[in-house]
């Protein structure tokens, strides 16, 4: 019998003191650091040694275009102005960010057993916040013999510290999503970095998924990135027009032949096209059960926008011998874990869930571990240096009409505000629409496409990684009474004008009345003139 057990989530915050207290000062990104975080609740200060790590930057990306392979460091298409740094005996990481002159500070340190997040607040404060884990135990007894198969997964309608395991990727990125990121962001420099930023956050999604399955512990690391540019370059696709360049089986294949020499526990393949399996295009994605480690350690996924990390999880779970969730009463598919065949849209109620695997799935894993075919989770192939970078936020930098485009390349990529998440902005951590065409009167939204971590959804509020918009302060200050500011556009201006002349004309009356009629959709323009 596994013994499963969650952990249920329990902190302790406030702003607290986070220096540094000695440096290598070998430049704005020292190698090496000292920091003193003040612990919450207390006046207690503690020193964490800190050694500067290259994150993702290490990662060798390789460019094919025209039949020419160029490899670089990730690091030429990642923001100078970050750094990743770590304790290894502590188990601590820390992320420096340099914003106007100041250092600010992100991630989580150790002391004594317990794991203290930190992240920025306010203009210059830091946050540190008390995480303590409490053992919820649920026991299931999964345990059968598994033969080799396929799996697919239809459209879907954190922990920083080291792990016993790793799952060491290697991703492609075909000519389509490079075609996407190109048009969207005119030059090969600025498409190169925001593919870079993109794909860390699908990859700290995974990442963060795989952290929750408990003992072993496990993780995700990116050993290699590869873009094509041209359909020719993308060497693990099929011929396009061939009978082949959509179906989802006959991609595994040629991806496993091309992963034929590769060192990577599990090849990860990325693609804009729509993939089909058996004339179903509702396939989004489809990997072997019980590969990884083995020459079927391969899965092809439909890049969709951000959210995709949930479909490549989902894959990267078949590929370690997960099974999808099926009737038992801990795994229900209603409960739309990520290992649901199939999920339509989240409410608040449910999308947490969209986060994390279920009781079954940890097992089937378990299991798949347990019969000794993924052995080389267990070594560390690729650079010491190549883990993803963990404190990616893309809703912080990101709009929500982005995140349209990023989903939707061939729309206006305009996100469309619906009636219920104009009176509740919470529910774009749940589900965004996105407009489909110029003019258009209705929105449209694919499989799990939400608002990513880190997009304010309220007064000092963002998305969190459990789909849930939560306090944040380094969120910026909003009035949730008028949180997406006048609905009715530029009509605003003619009501705005009116009423103050009526005000103005002390008609005050009359003022109320075309408050009353306007106020819903001009709320920013009129909110002073409707204040009686």
């Amino acid at each position: 019998m596994l013994r499963l057990v969650i952990f249920l989530l329990a902190v302790a915050a406030a702003q607290a003191s986070v220096s540094v207290t000695r440096s290598s000062n070998d430049g704005p990104h020292p190698s090496s650091m000292e920091i003193e975080v003040q612990l919450p609740s207390t006046n207690k200060k503690v020193r964490i040694p800190l050694e500067k790590t290259d994150a993702f930057e290490s990662v060798p990306m390789t460019v094919r275009e025209n039949g020419v392979s160029r490899t670089f460091s990730a690091r030429q298409a990642h923001h100078a102005s970050h750094a990743h740094y770590r304790d290894i005996e502590s188990k601590s990481v820390i992320s420096v960010r340099h914003e106007k002159g100041k250092k600010r500070f992100s991630g989580h340190v150790m002391h004594e057993g317990t794991s203290y997040f930190v992240k920025p607040s306010g203009a210059s404060e830091h946050q540190v916040t008390r995480n303590i884990a409490q053992p919820d135990g649920i026991e299931s007894q999964i345990d059968k013999s598994k033969v080799m198969q396929v799996m697919s997964r239809k459209k879907r309608q954190s922990n920083q510290a080291a792990t016993d395991l790793e799952v060491e990727l290697l991703l492609l990125l075909d000519h389509t999503v490079w075609n996407a990121f190109k048009t969207i962001y005119s030059t090969d420099a600025a498409a190169m970095t925001e593919l870079h930023y993109y794909y860390t956050h699908i990859l700290n999604g995974i990442d963060t998924a795989f952290r929750n399955v408990g003992n072993p512990s496990m993780s995700v690391k990116c050993t290699g990135l590869t873009v094509a540019k041209t359909q020719a370059d993308s060497q693990w696709m099929p011929p396009a027009g061939s009978s082949d360049a959509t179906d989802a089986s006959a991609i595994l294949g040629y991806i496993k032949s091309y992963a034929v020499g590769k060192t990577a526990d599990h090849v990860m393949a990325f693609t804009r096209t729509d993939i089909q399996s058996g004339g179903n295009t509702a396939v989004c994605g489809m990997a072997y059960v019980g590969g990884a480690c083995q020459d079927t350690r391969v899965s092809i996924n439909e890049d969709q926008g951000l959210q995709s990390w949930g479909t490549a999880s989902h894959e990267l779970a078949h590929n370690m011998g997960s099974d999808h969730d099926n009737d038992q009463p801990a795994c229900k598919v209603a409960y739309k874990f990520l290992m649901s065949p199939s999920a339509g849209s989240y409410s608040l109620s449910d999308v947490a869930n969209s986060y994390r695997f279920s009781p079954c799935t940890v097992t089937f894993m378990k299991n798949y571990l347990a019969t000794g075919k993924a052995e080389c989770l267990k070594s560390r192939q690729g650079s010491p240096d190549s883990s993803v970078a963990t404190t990616t936020r893309e809703g912080g930098r990101m709009t929500l009409d982005q995140v349209c485009r990023l989903a939707y390349p061939s729309s206006p990529g305009k996100f469309f505000l619906t009636d219920d998440v104009s009176s509740n902005p919470a529910l774009i951590c749940a589900k965004i629409f996105c407009t489909p065409t110029a003019g258009s009167s209705s929105g449209v939204t694919g499989g799990g496409l939400r608002a990513p971590v880190g997009t304010p959804c309220g007064n000092k509020k963002s998305c969190n990684w459990d789909g849930q918009c939560a306090s944040d302060t380094s969120a910026p200050e909003a009035d949730e009474s008028c949180f997406w500011g006048d609905s009715w556009g530029d009509t605003c201006t003619g009501w705005k004008d009116y009423i103050k002349y009526l005000r103005d004309n002390n008609d005050l009356g009359n003022a109320k009345t075309y408050c009353g009629q306007c106020q819903s959709g001009c709320c920013r323009s009129v909110k002073t003139l409707c204040t009686f």
